[in-house]
């Protein structure tokens, strides 16, 4: 019942101080908002005039001048000079400008003026399509531009008589301001006066409570998340506190979802690239061994036995996901030595990956899926030889790397949907091999984008000369691929 007591005081004290504070500001506001609606109106009208007239000056005296010099020299066609659209912009600002007096006269003089460098526009536009000389439309332009100077500097008068005028709409700006300044200096000392007294004992009341909330945020802010708000006694302050710690729980299980699922998905991933090691291209293999050894081609036989060796051992990598740029380059060719050895003639490939990028780190099996994907979509799918051509290279700070077939491409709304689904991570897109799904494209790009988060992915381009597949990764030294 004391509690209750003591919350209904607060909120009846602050009621109190609010209404109080309200009905004098809105006298306060309700007298100064008549009194400065008239001075601001006028003073605005001066200061865009003043603005608009400052903005005209070099339009009239440079930009259409230069801009005519630019198609008289040839370097622009008239059409491109823009000459008329600002000469229509500065006669219909002009047109706009509010003046009173001897300003009317001055402004009248400037809009003849326009019409001048107009006219001199129009002969030499038509001078320009009757292919007169040059020498005249230069005389023309000079003369152009001693208008466009001489109009320059009757805007530059009526721009000081502007200024002038508004400085002395400044000065009784300034001393209505002075007014409004003391008349607010008494109205917030009565103000502070009367509510100081009244204010003093609530902020002493809940400046303990909201201190300890403000503990509890910064531990929350500090990583602290199995922390929890006090129990406060003033009911105003316990939505608050309930509300922290429903936060503060969201929070913690929100960290330790993400955390699982993070560990999850690089299980995931590492799943995914084990699966790329089909039977199918095994037992293939193996019969390509057999037939080799059968025809008594032992040397064969150890090439493709070593190739095979080596495309599982870099493939598994104990589980690691980092290998380096060589460790890729061996996995590649001893999967493209197999394959040389299945396609024979139909296949041709080359592997150029500068030795100078050969001990840099990066995430393994980016490459071979992409070559997978050339071969059975680009090579098989053509008559006559197929080649591949990988490239890898460094530029800058990255490392470039490159796939490209000369298969027969993919049309262009073919094409388009690839790049939006590789963009938005929406279909599947995989490369078809005997038995079935390959790593695909899109699990090579996901991989990019997860592993290197400011990196956009997989680019693709296509025609009817084939198919070409690149992307680019920092470039990282041993130990260093956690900080990506």
């Amino acid at each position: 019942m004391t509690t209750q007591k003591s919350d209904s005081g607060i909120i009846r004290r602050v009621n109190k101080t609010g209404r109080l504070f309200t009905i004098v500001l809105l006298i306060f506001m309700l007298i100064n908002m008549l009194l400065m609606y008239a001075f601001q109106y006028r003073y605005y009208q001066f200061t865009t005039d003043i603005n608009q007239v400052a903005a005209l000056m070099p339009v009239v005296s440079e930009d259409i001048p230069g801009a005519v010099w630019e198609v008289i020299t040839g370097r622009l066609p008239f059409p491109e000079c823009k000459a008329y659209e600002m000469l229509d912009d500065v006669e219909s600002t002009l047109d706009r400008f509010h003046t009173t007096g001897t300003e009317d006269t001055d402004l009248l003089v400037v809009r003849r003026s326009v019409k001048t460098i107009r006219s001199y526009v129009n002969q030499i536009e038509s001078n320009i399509m009757n292919r007169v000389s040059i020498i005249e439309n230069q005389t023309l332009l000079t003369d152009l531009w001693d208008v466009g100077s001489l109009t320059s500097d009757m805007l530059g008068d009526y721009l000081n008589k502007r200024v002038e005028i508004a400085e002395k709409e400044s000065q009784r700006g300034w001393i209505f301001f002075f007014c409004c300044c003391v008349a607010e200096a008494v109205l917030w000392a009565v103000m502070t006066h009367i509510s100081h007294t009244a204010n003093r004992n609530l902020a002493t009341y809940i400046e303990n409570q909201i201190k300890q909330l403000e503990s509890f945020a910064g531990h929350l802010a500090g990583g602290k998340m199995n922390i929890r708000a006090p129990d406060l006694q003033t009911t105003e302050l316990q939505p608050l506190t309930d509300s922290l710690n429903t936060m503060a729980v969201q929070l913690e299980s929100l960290m330790n979802q993400s955390r699982i699922e993070q560990e999850n998905l690089k299980k995931s991933e590492l799943r995914t690239l084990q699966a790329q090691i089909t039977p199918h291209f095994l037992y293939n293999t193996l019969d390509a061994i057999i037939w080799q050894a059968e025809a008594k081609n032992s040397e064969e036989v150890i090439r493709i036995t070593r190739a095979l060796s080596d495309f599982y051992r870099i493939s598994l990598n104990s589980g690691e996901e980092w290998i380096t740029v060589a460790q890729e380059k061996r996995h590649l060719e001893g999967y493209l030595a197999i394959q040389k050895v299945r396609y024979r003639d139909i296949l041709d490939y080359s592997v150029q990956i500068d030795p100078a990028i050969e001990d840099k780190i990066i995430l393994k099996l980016l490459l071979q899926p992409l070559v997978e994907n050339a071969l059975y979509h680009g090579v098989k799918q053509r008559r006559g030889v197929g080649t591949i051509r990988v490239m890898g290279k460094q530029e800058g700070e990255n490392l470039y790397f490159c796939v490209q077939d000369n298969g027969s491409g993919m049309p262009p709304e073919r094409l388009e949907e690839i790049r939006e689904a590789l963009k938005n991570n929406q279909v599947q897109i995989a490369s078809e091999t005997e038995g079935g799904s390959g790593f695909g494209l899109k699990n090579v790009n996901l991989r990019i984008r997860l592993y290197y988060p400011k990196n956009e992915g997989l680019t693709i381009e296509s025609d009817s000369n084939g198919t070409r597949v690149s992307f680019w990764v920092p470039m990282m030294l041993k130990g260093k691929e956690d900080h990506v």
